[in-house]
Order: structure tokens, then C-alpha cells, then sequence
């Protein structure tokens, strides 16, 4: 699993007689973004041979986080279950959102 998302991008060099001046620009060169731990943004370049396995663990992520809302949207409906002792919510509490 990759968490991140892949972007692609072009770019032009610093060599001024280059073609990637005239639009012909160099990539596209992939990259995996993510944030860091301190909530920075950051990235990752992934080898054009690579792509693949990227792509590869970048939905793997996708399907987990998506199991993992599920999952926690149960044992939130069970917890509340619990928490009420099966009592149904009283009006009150529903006009709340409680």
C-alpha cells in the first residue's frame, strides 16, 4: 500500500537552446505526493519502470481506507447501540445529532 496520490508533470531545462523551450517539454515524470507526519506536503519521484507497482499500491490504499470507513461506520453504530442500551434515540437526541 501507497498512501498518496500519483501525479505527472513536465518540465523545461535550464539549457536555453533545448527543445523543451519550443514546447516540446521533457516527461511527463511521475510522482507520488503525500503529506508528511508534520502535515507537510510532499513527494516522491517514481521511475517511469515503476509506475505500475505505484499505481498498483496507490489503489490498494484506496480500497483499504475505503474497508476502514466502513469498518469504523459499524463499530460506531454498534458503540452507540451499546452506549443506549438499545434504546432507540429520543427525539431530543435526534434533533441534536446525538
Amino acid at each position: 500500500m501507497l498512501q498518496g496520490s500519483l501525479s505527472e508533470t513536465t518540465q523545461t531545462c535550464g539549457r536555453p537552446g533545448c527543445r523543451c523551450h519550443q514546447g516540446a517539454r521533457h516527461g511527463p515524470h511521475t510522482y507520488l505526493t503525500f503529506k508528511t507526519p508534520e502535515g507537510r506536503s510532499s513527494a516522491v519521484y517514481v521511475p517511469a519502470d515503476c509506475g505500475a507497482d505505484a499505481r498498483a499500491g496507490v489503489e490498494a490504499w484506496k480500497r483499504f481506507w475505503g474497508l476502514a470507513v466502513e469498518l469504523a461506520a459499524l463499530n460506531r453504530e454498534a458503540a452507540r447501540a451499546r452506549w443506549r442500551g438499545g434504546r432507540r434515540p429520543r427525539r431530543r437526541d435526534a434533533a441534536a445529532g446525538h
